[in-house]
């Protein structure tokens, strides 16, 4: 924490803050409408409609051969808060940041006992991993996975060592299941030791680098140097040291930009003083979108923290949200993570508030605080690469832990269909929003879904709904 009371407490710094008299000051503060107005003015004429996806989903549904349009499967696992030492029948119920280990103790009851599977009150049993191959049998082999962080318990460490271990565990799962698909990763918040806390100042990080060297098979050198220098990182897709002659025509011209979302975590206390760009990561988004652009290609863009999240800086959140605009026709997906719920940002545009996107943020794969175990199975269109389905797969914790024959991942729902949309567009997600506020039955669809229908969902649901 030396940086961090160093910066803090620089007179400098204080001054500026707390005393706007004190000039010069070398802080700078951004101005996220002087942003605006600059990165906006090259604005492309035939997006200043800000419909460009939504004619796009248009096209798709006015295509005579919409069946037979050819699409690309992905999973999309966020969360997994893998407790390597979980040990069935230990106390669930403790007072520490971790239970269900022998740390925890004894338990009091026979319904404080840690369950097979998993437990509720609980990070992951690692045994799940293995349970994913359950689900590949119904939807088919994914032919890419996006793996967007959190991956150790929610406890706090603070040897690198320690709070990768879950990563690299995960990490040797994942590449025994799937030792020839797809994978691109990228890290949470609770990887770090201590969790939240990324020093942008510095040139390097113990974490990122012994993340990047367990994550060798899925990087190339180039990209893999880049994370470790930057900590995050943008991909062509089709260098990715798996990919197929199918893939590679399936996503040609297609990148994977993935964010280190730290840069406006509010717990990242790193970033107090910094009122600048953190790791020059925005500045960077914009350069590699524009050049993106340039070359007539597509982006998805993966993180854990989402943008429009509360945790999530206004300052930074504002910044992606001009560029969101800007590149709204290169940009065709988006996903996130970190709330542990199934949720959803509708993207705004700058001017007119118009719905331009759509961040879409996945359940986590830990049971903690009462969720079932749950990842999200995506269709992408192939010629725009936009979402067409996407579905929830969850495995029913209580049943699994009273029956081994329920210990599997299923489908659960579809997005588009359990609400009754027409498609997965901007325009579709923005009537969810209302349908949610003024339609009770869907307000209470929406909570248990949002808690992959785990326990006590319905009843909380309800409790929502009475509240408001």
């Amino acid at each position: 924490m030396t940086n961090f009371k160093k910066k803090t407490f620089e007179p400098n710094y204080f001054c500026s803050m707390f005393l706007p008299i004190c000039k010069p000051s070398k802080y700078t503060f951004l101005d996220p409408k002087a942003d605006a107005k600059q990165i906006l003015a090259d604005k492309p004429e035939f997006i200043k409609n800000n419909d460009f996806i939504n004619n796009l989903y248009k096209e798709i549904e006015s295509d005579k051969n919409r069946a037979g349009r050819e699409t690309i499967l992905a999973y999309h696992i966020s969360d997994m808060h893998l407790l390597l030492d979980y040990k069935p029948g230990t106390n669930s119920d403790c007072t520490g940041y971790t239970c269900c280990n022998e740390k925890a103790g004894k338990p009091k009851s026979k319904s404080a006992e840690a369950g097979k599977w998993g437990d509720y009150n609980c990070d992951s049993n690692p045994a799940t991993i293995d349970l994913l191959k359950s689900a590949v049998e119904k939807t088919g082999k994914p032919d890419f996975i996006l793996w967007t962080g959190d991956s150790n318990d929610h406890g706090i460490e603070f040897e690198p060592e320690v709070s990768t271990n879950s990563t690299i565990h995960i990490t040797k799962k994942l590449l025994e299941m799937f030792p020839d698909t797809v994978i691109f990763p990228i890290h949470g918040n609770h990887e770090y030791s201590p969790m939240n806390l990324h020093d942008f100042s510095k040139q390097s990080n113990d974490v990122i680098g012994l993340i990047g060297n367990a994550w060798s098979d899925w990087l190339t050198p180039e990209v893999k140097s880049e994370f470790i220098k930057k900590s995050y990182f943008s991909y062509d897709s089709v260098q990715h040291p798996k990919s197929s002659a199918d893939f590679k025509r399936k996503m040609k011209n297609t990148h994977i930009i993935a964010l280190n979302t730290q840069n406006c975590y509010s717990y990242n206390f790193f970033l107090d003083g910094e009122f600048n760009d953190a790791g020059n990561q925005v500045e960077w988004l914009e350069d590699t979108l524009r050049e993106i652009e340039r070359n007539g290609e597509l982006a998805i863009i993966i993180g854990h923290i989402p943008p429009g999240e509360i945790d999530c800086s206004n300052p930074v959140s504002e910044r992606y949200r001009i560029l969101l605009d800007r590149f709204q026709h290169v940009i065709r997906l988006n996903l996130y993570g970190h709330t542990h719920f199934e949720e959803f940002e509708v993207i705004k545009s700058i001017e007119g508030e118009k719905a331009i996107g759509v961040n879409h943020i996945t359940s986590s794969f830990t049971p903690h605080q009462n969720q079932n175990p749950s990842f999200r199975v995506i269709t992408l269109d192939v010629e725009t690469k936009l979402p067409i389905r996407i579905e929830t797969y969850t495995m029913d914790l209580a049943k699994a832990n009273q029956d081994d024959a329920n210990a599997v991942f299923s489908f659960n729902h579809e997005f588009a269909d359990v609400y009754g949309l027409k498609d997965l567009s901007p325009n579709s997600t923005q009537q969810l929003t209302t349908k949610i506020r003024d339609d009770e039955q869907t307000a209470k669809m929406y909570a248990i879904n949002k808690l992959a229908h785990g326990k006590g969902s319905a009843e909380i649901a309800a409790n929502k709904c009475n509240e408001s």
